[in-house]
């Protein structure tokens, strides 16, 4: 029987059955019904010839499945191999815990000792992942129900480990946009005019020009929202229909077709995003993430209190095993996938240690996963160019501890903005209630070309040194301080580049004109007779959020169950955890 068959018939029993309370969680929710970006992968996926059948295999011997990487999507997929009584090891290559979820303390020591509320709690910055929406589709993270990760995880941990969500203050009046030399509050209208860009002060937009005095926002929003009405008018056929149409097209040529100018687009990208992610970005991908930002007003926005690394430490202390017991194989990085005649697969790491299992989940990133040995695994050629082919967004923070929160007499929270080397700062959601809050921000957040180029000088002392400076004469610039005031605030500096990360290889997947179609179909099918799954943020709906990870871990859990012919099991997990709806997983078939 098709898989979707049996979870489709068990969705009215999830809404009436209940499970024991050694099963797990009551209240699950299903994911957010609707969704734009959950249901465009869908359509995606069974519209393409590379998404076919696939047949049960079930193992001859035991089942034990091998979890490569102990990021989110790794730690996610071990919560719920443990909730059916699976065997699994996580295999993680670095030291750490949490994969792109990483958070960074000054002074690990002191913070150790502090507790929330006290200054020295709030001496961190996340450099990975940092905030949430707040919309349904985040509901498996973020949600109230008790199957959402941050619920389920609190109600098995002691009180003073629970994860608890502040908001994230998204936005902040007299915080700075500085471009073009022009030094102006958030608040006012980011236009050409504003910021003197016009052919009359010498800039390159037309005095004329239709976004002259437009806000640039709004002039980058209202094309991208004609495409997201049509699914809000007339359904969701009629609007992927319409959206593929463009798929093969970047967010820039999109813009040029609807009359805007080479220059215009430029100057709305300088604005809005980062250098060349207008280029990069499919259209496809930029009507997706334009829809989050509809659905999840920007007062809605959460962070974690104390880092976003919480979340990671709480879904390791629920799982069976702890370290100490073995489960958890740190330093173990794995450079090869072998096959074997009996349908499992051996992981053999760097040091040559050898495991087997009888399935493999893989939720490393694509630039990792490709310096694998995977050549005895029958990977087909689109299987291997859609692993190499798919972008990866640079990106990189830099981290800086003051002595005072000097930022904090005009605002809290927020962002400012530049067309700096180090682009846009972001100022603190946490510890604002706080008297004497350790003084520690985002000096600097870059994307795309901007963080390349800024990356190169993270490398070596001397270079840190200097672009350390200069990141305190940009800082100062757009703050509206003196740079010999930050100098003497300094108290340390931290620099992060994601692509410079063995065991990152970029920040986050970003879609470009076509891939979805072309290349995320053959990424998230199986391999090896369904015993190698392909997991992580980039193979799914969710790509560069958390949410994207889970529901990635989510779906091979379940191909596991189908190829080992476990009915009652995928029974079990629905009930339990409910479904994910970005992916209809009808590629089983019985034999």
């Amino acid at each position: 029987m098709y898989l979707s068959t049996l979870v489709a018939a068990l969705v009215s029993l999830f809404f009436i059955s209940s499970v024991s309370a050694a099963a797990c969680p009551v209240n699950q929710p299903p994911s957010d019904p609707g969704n734009i970006k959950d249901l465009f992968l869908r359509k995606i996926l069974d519209q393409s010839i590379e998404y076919g059948n696939f047949s049960h295999a079930p193992s001859p011997g035991p089942l034990k499945v091998g979890i490569v990487g102990a990021g989110v999507a790794g730690l996610y997929a071990g919560i719920l191999l443990d909730s059916l009584n699976i065997d699994y090891d996580i295999l993680e290559a670095s030291e750490r815990i949490g994969g792109r979820i990483f958070t960074y303390r000054f002074d690990e020591a002191a913070w150790d000792a502090s507790k929330p509320g006290e200054p020295n709690y709030y001496d961190y910055y996340d450099v990975g992942a940092m905030r949430f929406p707040g919309m349904p589709w985040m509901d498996r993270v973020i949600g109230s129900q008790n199957t959402s990760i941050i619920s389920y995880v609190n109600s098995k941990i002691k009180s003073t480990d629970r994860i608890q969500q502040i908001p994230y203050i998204f936005t902040a009046n007299n915080t700075y946009r500085l471009f073009n030399d022009q030094l102006v509050y958030n608040q006012v209208n980011p236009s050409a005019a504003t910021f003197k860009v016009l052919t009359s002060d010498g800039g390159p937009i037309p005095n004329n020009d239709r976004i002259a005095t437009l806000n640039t926002e709004t002039a980058l929003t209202q094309p991208l929202q004609s495409l997201i009405d049509v699914f809000t008018k007339y359904g969701f056929d009629a609007g992927f229909n319409n959206l593929m149409q463009y798929d093969n097209i970047s967010l820039r040529e999109y813009l040029l077709q609807n009359g805007y100018s080479s220059r215009d687009v430029d100057w709305m990208e300088t604005i809005d995003d980062a250098t060349t992610h207008f280029d990069a970005y499919s259209l496809s991908q930029a009507v997706l993430e334009q829809w989050i930002f509809n659905s999840a007003p920007l007062d809605s926005w959460t962070a974690i209190e104390g880092g976003m690394d919480r979340i990671t430490y709480g879904m390791t202390q629920i799982l069976k095993n702890k370290p100490l017991l073995n489960k958890w194989l740190l330093n173990k990085s794995v450079s090869s996938l072998v096959g074997q005649s009996d349908g499992q697969i051996k992981t053999i790491t760097r040091t040559g240690e050898e495991r087997t299992y009888a399935h493999i989940i893989n939720t490393v990133p694509l630039g990792v996963m490709q310096n694998m040995d995977m050549s005895t695994l029958n990977l087909d050629y689109n299987k291997t160019f859609a692993i190499r082919k798919l972008q990866y967004d640079p990106a990189g923070k830099i981290g800086m501890s003051f002595k005072t929160r000097w930022w904090e007499n005009d605002f809290k929270g927020g962002q400012s903005y530049s067309d700096l080397s180090i682009r846009r700062c972001v100022y603190p959601s946490y510890g604002v209630n706080t008297t004497n809050a350790a003084g520690a921000m985002i000096a600097s957040y870059t994307w795309g070309q901007d963080s390349s180029r800024l990356g190169s000088f993270y490398n070596s002392d001397d270079a840190r040194d200097y672009i350390t400076n200069v990141t305190l004469r940009q800082l100062a610039a757009m703050n509206n301080v003196t740079v010999e005031f930050l100098h003497a605030q300094l108290v340390d500096t931290h620099l992060w580049d994601w692509y410079a990360h063995e065991y990152a290889v970029g920040a986050f997947a970003m879609f470009g004109p076509a891939e979805f179609s072309t290349v995320m179909p053959s990424l998230m099918k199986p391999a090896f007779e369904g015993k190698m799954h392909f997991a992580g943020e980039a193979l799914s709906s969710g790509h560069a959020w958390i949410i994207g990870a889970v529901n990635s871990a989510y779906r091979t859990v379940m191909e596991i169950l189908a190829v080992e012919k476990r009915d009652d099991l995928i029974k079990l997990m629905v009930q339990t955890w409910g479904i994910i709806d970005e992916v209809d997983m009808g590629w089983y078939v019985t034999k």
